[in-house]
């Protein structure tokens, strides 16, 4: 009954709450409103699992991507070498050009340029999950490269992003900041982000610094989903959420 009427609350703010489960959810959710051939930013990379997902969605997407650590950036790059419309970077994106130092986890896509908080249970059980010790769980600290999407998109002539795609271990608030003066143009249609609710890093991006971030601009959230229900359950509690702009699509 409570999670019925919770449900209740969202859908009056034209909000929808949509399980891990039914993720395929927020995909057609793309599909139904992105043409077939699509500008998507990739920030965060990894080992490209992202760009895979989209490159099976969509018919010819370009997608652009970004990945700091240079293990991960090079599995991406061998996956797609023959892909005239994938570009990947090595590259953090962020709120300045800079260079700064990238913590790699055991678990490549745990890598974050935040400090992992010591003695927790989500470290507890990841370090376990790689047979190493909390310690050791982050394997090495190097500097890497970051730009702003801002000096990408002016530097490459790129004239809009359909789908701006955020996953950066609770970087994201930097890689926003780097991207207004995009925002202001209006030429991000879609973002889609993560935000953690858990500790696991030494800051996290929470859902109020992002709708005061994404608002003004007019951005508006049109879906969620959850990995948990709440913070006492399960080993992390984070949430993907999609904004789109209010000035492209009419909503």
């Amino acid at each position: 009954m409570i999670k019925k009427n919770i449900k209740k609350i969202f859908n009056l703010f034209g909000l929808d709450i949509i399980k891990k489960k039914n993720f395929v959810q927020l995909e057609e959710l793309l599909k139904k409103n992105l043409q077939k051939n699509p500008v998507i930013f990739d920030v965060g990379a990894n080992n490209g699992q992202t760009i895979e997902k989209y490159s099976k969605i969509f018919e010819n997407p370009t997608i652009h991507s970004f990945e700091p650590n240079r293990d991960s950036f090079e599995k991406t790059k061998s996956k797609f070498l023959k892909k005239k419309n994938i570009f990947v970077n090595n590259l953090g994106l962020g709120e300045k050009k800079e260079e700064k130092e990238f913590n790699i986890t055991a678990k490549s896509s745990n890598s974050s340029f935040l400090n992992i908080n010591p003695n927790t249970k989500w470290l507890r059980k990841r370090s376990e999950q790689h047979n190493t010790s909390m310690k050791g769980y982050v394997v090495e600290k190097k500097m890497v490269q970051i730009d702003t999407l801002d000096n990408y998109v002016s530097e490459n002539q790129i004239h809009k992003i359909d789908l701006l795609k955020i996953d950066t271990q609770g970087y994201e608030d930097k890689v926003l900041k780097g991207s207004l003066e995009t925002i202001k143009k209006n030429k991000i249609g879609i973002i889609l982000t993560e935000i953690m609710f858990d500790d696991v890093y030494d800051k996290y991006f929470s859902f109020s610094d992002l709708e005061q971030f994404l608002i003004p601009w007019n951005f508006r959230m049109v879906g969620i989903e959850l990995s948990n229900n709440n913070l006492f359950t399960g080993l992390v509690f984070f949430a993907d959420v999609m904004y789109f702009n209010k000035n492209i699509y009419k909503i």
